[in-house]
């Protein structure tokens, strides 16, 4: 009797401690789920295992402007590739410069791997800037084999408009920088902490009191050598 007792007392116990078949059945779909899911997702990177490498930069044109008085450069530098055939540049000018066509068509200092050249736009050389008005032009350079395109465009400044503000004259600022690069089709940009490029034109004496000190000055510059010419001829008499 005590043997049958202990017996069911054990088979209770464990009854309620251990999972019936239909629990490790479920128990173990889940676990199989979870695995699988586990498995599908991939692992997450590690610090080490993350990306260093820097983004690529987008190339940039380098720009410079060189000269004085009437007469400028602008030198660019281009990273083409040896693979790249057109290069165009269009150029935003004030009224006060403007680009030669002949000058730029003709010239024989160009790179030797550049094999036509071509301009477009206006290009009147003799005109002052009161007759002028702010333009654009185009350039295109037919290339074969640059690597780094190096470039020197000329450009000129007009005879300036006197400014009637400025009585003894002066010097203003005339802004070059107006232009976008192409090779290929693809634009080419300036670093976006390049220098602004820009002339700088003389100023005469503005103003009717400036005019009138020009013509006192002149006058008196004339009278001058004319008495230095009648005491020439004074001196020849007598000897």
């Amino acid at each position: 009797v005590c043997r049958a007792v202990a017996a069911e007392v054990l088979r209770a116990v464990c009854a309620s401690v251990l999972p019936s078949p239909s629990q490790r059945s479920r128990f173990g779909h889940a676990a199989d789920a979870h695995q699988h899911a586990s498995a599908a997702q991939p692992p997450a990177p590690q610090p080490s295992q993350r990306s260093t490498m820097p983004k690529q930069q987008a190339k940039a044109a380098l720009a410079s402007l060189s000269g004085a008085g009437q007469h400028y450069a602008l030198a660019l530098e281009l990273p083409v590739g040896a693979d790249a055939t057109d290069v165009t540049l269009t150029w935003a000018l004030p009224a006060a410069a403007y680009v030669d066509k002949d000058e730029v068509e003709s010239r024989g200092s160009w790179p030797a791997c550049i094999t036509k050249v071509e301009f477009t736009g206006a290009s009147d050389v003799e005109a002052p800037e009161f007759e002028a008005e702010p333009h654009r032009v185009g350039l295109r350079w037919t290339i074969d084999g640059c690597d780094t395109l190096k470039l020197n465009v000329p450009v000129h400044v007009r005879a300036p408009t006197p400014d009637a503000s400025l009585v003894l004259g002066g010097r203003r600022r005339i802004p070059l920088d107006d232009f976008v690069l192409r090779v290929d089709g693809r634009a080419y940009g300036r670093p976006a902490d390049a220098a602004p490029l820009a002339a700088y034109a003389a100023l005469p004496p503005g103003g009717p009191i400036g005019a009138w000190g020009v013509a006192v000055a002149t006058l008196m510059v004339l009278f001058r050598e004319a008495l230095r010419v009648a005491r020439c001829l004074t001196r020849r008499k007598r000897s």
